[in-house]
């Protein structure tokens, strides 16, 4: 299947060098924690999951709030 947008890059491409560079941090951020995460075994994260920590990690954004456990469940 030949697609008309196959041969266009979208994304870094329409960065600034400054937001390019926080891209590629992040980027990289999140794949080495998807990489640790995957090595002990478990579920690991996904990739939302590891761009908000790298995220919360490298001062972009503030930690989530996770809520208690309810004493009825």
């Amino acid at each position: 299947m030949d697609h008309r947008y196959a041969g266009r890059r979208r994304g870094c491409r329409n960065l600034r060098e400054p937001q390019r560079e926080l891209a590629e941090l992040l980027a990289a951020r999140a794949e080495r924690l998807r990489a640790e995460a995957g090595r002990d075994g478990g579920d690991g994260l996904s990739v939302a999951e590891a761009v908000a920590l790298a995220a919360v990690q490298l001062g972009l954004e503030p930690p989530a709030a996770v809520p208690a456990p309810r004493a009825d469940t």
